[in-house]
């Protein structure tokens, strides 16, 4: 009774199985009647549909430098808005310190442009050498208050 059972289980589940296998084998993307390229949707639209205007050999929307292509960018990932040629940042203030370790610490001192175009004074410290780990907090932070405009954000790296 037993073994009748377990073969009438086994015959369900194999036929839900094929059931499933030939359902996902006849899978295909549902139409779209919108005028653009349909792989942003599915990247096998084309494979099921007739191609169109939009049709494109190889990966869609990339350039052999792999980023996003458009018409409408610069080739940066910034459209045309951001286009303008300011530099992004500009140094104010730039100082070199020595230390008793193999380890120097340099304070840089910057104005950055924020999107909204406003001027952001940072003035940043930061420790470099093979032995940077041994260069005391404190040694820092009293550099930055010495030598750092009043009114400039410090930050240390």
């Amino acid at each position: 009774m037993k073994s009748i059972l377990k073969a009438a289980i086994t015959l369900i589940l194999g036929a839900g199985v094929y059931g499933f296998a030939q359902a996902a084998a006849e899978y295909r993307p549902d139409y779209c009647a919108i005028d653009h390229d349909h792989r942003s949707h599915n990247a096998s639209y084309y494979d099921y549909y007739d191609e169109d205007k939009y049709y494109r050999a190889g990966p869609y929307r990339s350039n052999s430098r792999g980023r996003y292509n458009n018409r409408y960018n610069d080739g940066y990932g910034r459209g045309s808005r951001y286009d303008r040629r300011r530099p992004r940042s500009r140094v104010v203030n730039r100082e070199t310190y020595n230390t008793r370790y193999r380890a120097r610490i340099k304070l840089v001192e910057e104005i950055y442009w924020t999107r909204s175009g406003r001027q952001q004074l940072v003035c940043s410290v930061l420790v470099r050498g093979p032995e940077a780990g041994y260069v005391p907090h404190r040694r820092l932070k009293r550099i930055a208050h010495r030598d750092c405009s009043p009114r400039a954000r410090i930050q240390y790296l």
